[in-house]
């Protein structure tokens, strides 16, 4: 089984909007066009069994919709495991947390330089707190991102805040813990209770030595592969994976069986 843990799309008419604008703000080429039908064609193509779509709700007024389309896709979409969010602006982050669960959602995406605040501000506790009471594993855009270039809202020492206050909060830090951050991800948060996925791997040129040892130094059961498409190609992360020349027992954890712990664990 090969479980993308880190993809994105959008309803259809959204993609039309938000893919050519997030590809001008980067600098970056999209591979696909943002649809669930982009995905799934690029799944097949690179032979990806499964994929998570990482939702982001901005703002408050786009929490329900963005919730309900995780849901919709979950219902329609065999191949697929469509994460909800949570905006901490958001005046009903319990009861969104909660309807979430009961839809058989198993966890959130959050993105703190989209919302403004940093990853372990007091701000993001509500959603925190929820994300426990319902069982729920957070999702977070960790390191540098291009949307805010000055200002990183999540670094290893902010996730070391969160991890402490809620020791038994599911917490996936995408990009390898921290994305341009890695020497950070190495002293602070490798071999920590922290799951960690590959994506962006590629496109940021994460040196194959420093990620080979990072993730043996890890936790086994605590590694996803992601890509984060339309962004980063599937294959191409793959064969990034494959030329680090890592145990096929560990292998097999990455590409599935971790993301099948957490998604129906």
């Amino acid at each position: 089984m090969l479980i993308d843990f880190h993809t994105h799309a959008f309803p259809d008419k959204l993609a039309e909007k938000a893919i050519p604008k997030l590809a001008a703000v980067g600098g970056i080429e999209s591979l696909g066009n943002g649809t669930i039908a982009s995905l799934l064609s690029h799944m097949d193509a690179s032979g990806v069994d499964r994929a998570v779509i990482c939702n982001i709700a901005t703002n408050p007024h786009q929490q329900p919709k963005v919730n309900d389309f995780a849901i919709e896709t979950n219902k329609t979409q065999p191949r697929l495991y469509a994460l909800g969010s949570l905006n901490p602006d958001s005046d009903c982050i319990a009861s969104e947390a909660r309807r979430l669960a009961d839809a058989g959602i198993r966890g959130i995406k959050i993105h703190p330089d989209y919302v403004g605040a940093l990853v372990d501000d007091p701000k993001m506790d509500p959603i925190y707190r929820a994300c426990v009471e319902n069982n729920l594993f957070v999702v977070t855009h960790s390191g540098w991102d291009f949307i805010s270039p000055d200002h990183i809202h999540c670094t290893p020492e902010c996730i070391l805040h969160v991890l402490e206050k809620y020791p038994s909060l599911r917490f996936v830090a995408a990009h390898m813990g921290a994305n341009q951050l890695w020497d950070d991800v190495e002293r602070l948060l490798i071999g920590k209770n922290i799951w960690i996925d590959t994506s962006l791997v590629t496109l940021s040129k994460l040196d194959r030595n420093q990620c080979r040892r990072m993730i043996l130094n890890h936790d086994p059961d605590k590694i996803l592969f992601g890509s984060d498409y339309p962004w980063c190609g599937e294959s191409d992360t793959i064969e990034y994976l494959k030329s680090l020349e890592l145990d096929a027992a560990l292998m097999r954890r990455i590409y599935g069986d971790n993301a099948l712990a957490l998604l129906e664990g």
